[in-house]
């Protein structure tokens, strides 16, 4: 597997390995190396490779500038032809779009197997993650280089030369099938579904001790401008009953994006809005099992409206109901699940407005929740369905 990030970090690829560990495969897994972590690990049973190739800013920015006019790079291109020679692998499952021309540059040579795994619509995402950048050398090298027309160009021939692509949704598999005219056989949906042990954490009664009888609207996760967070905060200043109706925001983001909602509560002057920064995965259980209402407010564009995310499966399995915007697939799954409320998305006012309908009704609020809660413990919506598609593509081996 290749990854160009860190890991232990990454979750869909913590699912990934764990299942195909399961029936006997042996996994290495190269990576980019943090400081002061060893070279090679073995991580819950998998072989973790890493390379120095970027520790901050800047060094990340131009490797991003050399895989973006060459569409391989150079030091896991060199590293992962060692590993393959070294321990006889035979097939490269290798994680978003980035990286997969450096897979496939080795294809043909090695007689490789590859498997590109599309987290998301990569070129699209491009989009909307420099919007609220404010770092002028960050914003020009994005235009000079992070093109988002050229890596859509690239991702067509990437899924052409690529054995079996994977997509997280329905509608990424569509967009991808009908976009580049690809066979729509090669294109398998690998969902972000949760697994039901996800419920057994142990649940941490003080996450939200200072907002004893209120009523918490939370927000879990990575924070970025696509995620609609600051759409969910300007909706505070339109609930029916401020005093009680809170929003918690647990996780992080970029500085630039960061500043930017804080900015928000403070022009809005809310009072009712938290920010609790980054919290261990650990207690992501207590803080949605404990809130009463779990959000997804993404915005709906190119990006957001081919990918999942996690929380939304982990939400539903904690018995509460989701508010989630009109970006397509948590519209699709929330309304088939029948586990929470869809408004529209970037519209604060509607975001409001069914807050305050799941405010106003324990019972709604109880019936969405308990749907949510059987269609991922007792339905097909969780890791335990999910993951004998990706071992059939093994299989298929």
């Amino acid at each position: 597997m290749l990854l160009n990030a860190p890991y232990p970090a990454d979750i869909r690829i913590k699912k990934e390995t764990g299942a195909l560990l399961q029936p006997g495969h042996e996994i290495h897994l190269l990576c980019l190396r943090r400081k002061n972590e060893p070279t090679n690990e073995v991580v819950e049973g998998i072989q973790v490779h890493r390379i120095d190739a970027g520790k901050n800013n800047y060094q990340l920015a131009f490797w991003d500038v050399i895989m973006s006019m060459t569409f391989a790079h150079p030091r896991f291109k060199k590293a992962i032809r060692n590993i393959i020679l070294q321990k006889q692998i035979n097939l490269i499952h290798v994680h978003d779009l980035p990286l997969a021309g450096t897979a496939l540059s080795l294809k043909k040579e090695l007689g490789l197997k590859v498997i590109v795994d599309l987290h998301e619509n990569y070129p699209e995402a491009l989009r909307t993650w420099f919007v609220w950048k404010t770092n002028p050398i960050a914003r020009l090298k994005n235009f000079l280089f992070m093109n988002p027309d050229r890596w859509t160009q690239w991702e067509k021939q990437a899924c052409e030369e690529a054995d079996t692509v994977i997509a997280v949704v329905e509608e990424m598999k569509t967009r991808l099938v009908n976009q580049h005219a690809l066979n729509g056989d090669k294109v398998v949906v690998v969902s972000n579904t949760e697994e039901k042990t996800f419920i057994n954490q142990q649940l941490d009664n003080s996450v939200y001790q200072n907002l004893s009888g209120k009523f918490i609207i939370a927000y879990t996760g990575g924070i970025g401008p696509h995620r609609g967070v600051d759409v969910a905060i300007k909706g505070l200043s339109h609930v029916s009953d401020p005093q009680n109706i809170h929003l918690v925001i647990v996780g992080f983001g970029s500085n630039a994006v960061m500043q930017n909602l804080q900015q928000l509560v403070t022009e809005r002057k809310l009072s009712n809005v938290h920010f609790l920064g980054y919290q261990p995965f650990s207690k992501f259980f207590s803080y949605m099992s404990l809130a009463d209402v779990n959000i997804i407010p993404h915005q709906s564009n190119g990006h957001t409206d081919h990918t999942i995310p996690h929380k939304l499966f982990q939400g539903m399995m904690t018995g509460k109901p989701v508010l989630v915007s009109s970006s397509a697939p948590l519209k699709r799954v929330v309304e088939t699940c029948k586990s929470g409320l869809v408004f529209k998305a970037d519209d604060e006012y509607d975001f409001a407005k069914k807050v305050n309908e799941l405010y106003s009704s324990k019972e709604l609020c109880s019936t969405l929740g308990s749907s949510g809660k059987k269609a991922t413990l007792e339905g097909n919506m969780n890791w335990e369905h999910e993951k004998e598609v990706l071992l059939n593509i093994y299989a298929s081996y």
